[in-house]
């Protein structure tokens, strides 16, 4: 392949697919390589198949995590032939090799990080400062929006710590589900203000993307485009622009440098189709497979100056990962019994939410509240409701185990009794971030094409211990003044084992391993995602992440790619690349 690349960008996700459309559009000739197959989204997913058209009814097997129809191609905690290692408390690892990667699947809640998150030490006294600020990223919040398209509340509803985006730029949220109206009506006696949660799926057509007629989960994909996803949102406008060349199943492993220079000049993939090693050039490299990837790309990219591993003078590559927090609770509330049937689909997320209430005096007065962070409330778009075939629901089957002489007449009329009644609530909450959770290359195993793997590092804190346990109390109270019978007390049972956690990456929200700081000594990468170490390498996924909030994170990854793209797009245009 000529060589007359300005840009190679590695994965075309979330980072990678933002990164690509902010280059491409403003004249940069782009090369993206993408470790999976091809996917368009218009043609592949499964939006309108029924359960009982797939394998098992749709129920989840080891190679298929989130179902069989999940828009996941070829991936999942289980990759064939591209193992990894962990120790301490586990680590599962999620990935996805496709085009558009991890963006086909995911819920699409899509908050903004507040101003504590960012100045977290300065302003709570607590964990680390990110080199940005929220006035920073506020422009770049905007800009990715208005190009994703989203639904919120009202900005004059926002609180402390959870800005909410501009009414030029936000659409209409879908109204709430009979179950939220409880939720809300529950939380507003305990003192605690719930809102629409910011989601990105259109309820008005935008930019030629249809709006949601609630047809099935988000994470089988979405044929229409109301639903983000890097494929339609970033790359194929990207292609328009004549300045994007794709190469897919391109598996890169080492980023290739000029050691007398210092700087990269390319990366070195296999070819997954053919196994042949393939080296392509170009000015800058920028990193978006995912951060736990760009991890182990950096450490397998060992050179004489950098013999443990690239821009990793600081030693700080692979360090400090981290994962959303949660808890879950099943619920059953005698209020919702015997309902006639009803339509209350509305999109495959929570419509209403609770942002993290308790801060400076109130988080000390919030009944024990001794943790960095915090987390929200919401209902579980995948515990319960009125969703799916009767009994096939985990929250609802719970309340048949057990259950004798339940057949034919009887079975039927406690089905339309309970059907409906039963949901799960539930919190995502912050992770402290320690130099407790890391990866190293495994020593002994290598992946099929002998490439080392990830060996992950694991422990939670004390620290998240106690906002678990804090998120497990507030869950209780929630239930009781829902009204609510608790259905399973995983609580109690949890933390008399003195664990309330179960392995991370189970959220699927891995970050870190490349933290950005303003100190080369201690951080792996500049404000501008820039590595210190080589002037022309950028990480562009969940890598530069500092702290990890009850926030999701795929929003802010965006908005640090776009910021990136930027400041490259201004270095190429001075000729400093």
């Amino acid at each position: 392949m000529a060589d007359n690349h300005d840009v190679i960008v590695v994965g075309s996700g979330a980072g990678g697919g933002m990164m690509v459309h902010t280059l491409t559009k403003a004249g940069v000739n782009v090369l993206l390589l993408e470790a999976g197959r091809d996917f368009d989204p218009k043609i592949e997913t499964a939006m309108f198949q029924w359960p009982r058209e797939a394998p098992l009814r749709d129920q989840r097997t080891p190679d298929k995590n989130s179902g069989f129809f999940d828009a996941t191609v070829n991936g999942g905690f289980n990759v064939d032939g591209q193992p990894y290692t962990t120790e301490g408390e586990g680590f599962r690892w999620w990935r996805a090799r496709q085009l558009g990667g991890r963006t086909h699947h995911f819920g699409r809640q899509t908050p903004r990080y507040g101003p504590d998150d960012f100045k977290s030490l300065t302003n709570t006294g607590r964990a680390d400062d990110w080199p940005v600020s929220y006035d920073d990223m506020e422009p770049y919040y905007d800009r990715v929006e208005e190009v994703m398209g989203l639904f919120g509340p009202d900005p004059d509803e926002a609180v402390h710590n959870s800005p909410q985006s501009p009414n030029h730029i936000r659409q209409e949220p879908p109204a709430p589900r009979a179950s939220e109206l409880i939720f809300a009506k529950a939380l507003k006696k305990m003192g605690i203000k719930t809102m629409a949660h910011p989601t990105a799926i259109l309820t008005s057509p935008l930019h030629g993307r249809d709006a949601c007629f609630y047809a099935t989960n988000c994470i089988r994909g979405c044929s229409i485009g109301a639903a983000f996803d890097s494929v339609v949102s970033f790359i194929n406008p990207a292609k328009e622009t004549g300045k994007l060349t794709i190469l897919t199943n391109a598996v890169v492993y080492k980023v290739l440098v000029n050691e007398d220079s210092n700087k990269a000049t390319g990366v070195r993939y296999i070819n997954s189709e053919t196994e042949e090693h393939i080296d392509v050039h170009a000015k800058v490299v920028v990193l978006a497979p995912a951060a736990m990837e760009t991890s182990r790309i950096l450490l397998n990219s060992k050179t004489y100056n950098a013999p443990d591993g690239l821009a990793n003078s600081s030693g700080a590559v692979g360090k400090y990962l981290s994962d959303t927090t949660g808890a879950g609770l099943p619920i059953q509330i005698p209020a919702l019994e015997n309902l006639p049937p009803h339509n209350e689909d509305g999109v495959s997320q929570p419509h209403l939410y609770a942002p993290w209430w308790l801060h400076g005096d109130d988080k000390k007065e919030g009944g024990d509240a001794d943790f960095s962070g915090g987390y929200k409330l919401e209902v579980s778009p995948y515990g319960g409701g009125r969703f799916g075939p009767p009994g096939m629901d985990d929250t609802f089957r719970g309340m048949l185990i057990g259950k004798k002489g339940l057949y034919g007449k009887k079975l039927k009329d406690y089905m339309r009794r309970f059907y409906g009644s039963t949901m799960t609530i539930r919190c995502l909450g912050s992770m402290t971030v320690t130099a407790d959770n890391y990866l190293t290359l495994d020593p002994q195993v290598k992946d099929k094409w002998g490439i080392p793997v990830p060996k992950f590092h694991w422990k939670w804190s004390d620290e998240d211990f106690r906002r678990t346990s804090h998120m497990y109390d507030s869950l209780y109270k929630l239930a009781e003044n829902m009204g609510a019978v608790v259905l399973a007390d995983r609580f109690e049972e949890r933390r008399k084992s003195g664990k309330l956690s179960g392995p991370g990456g189970g959220t699927n929200h891995e970050v870190g391993g490349t933290r950005m700081g303003d100190d080369p000594k201690t951080s792996v990468l500049n404000k501008y995602s820039q590595t210190w170490d080589v002037n022309n390498l950028y990480v562009a996924d969940g890598g530069p992440f500092v702290t990890h909030t009850e926030k999701n994170p795929t929003l802010t990854i965006m908005a640090l790619s776009m910021r990136a793209g930027d400041n490259i797009i201004d270095r190429l245009k001075k000729g400093e690349l």
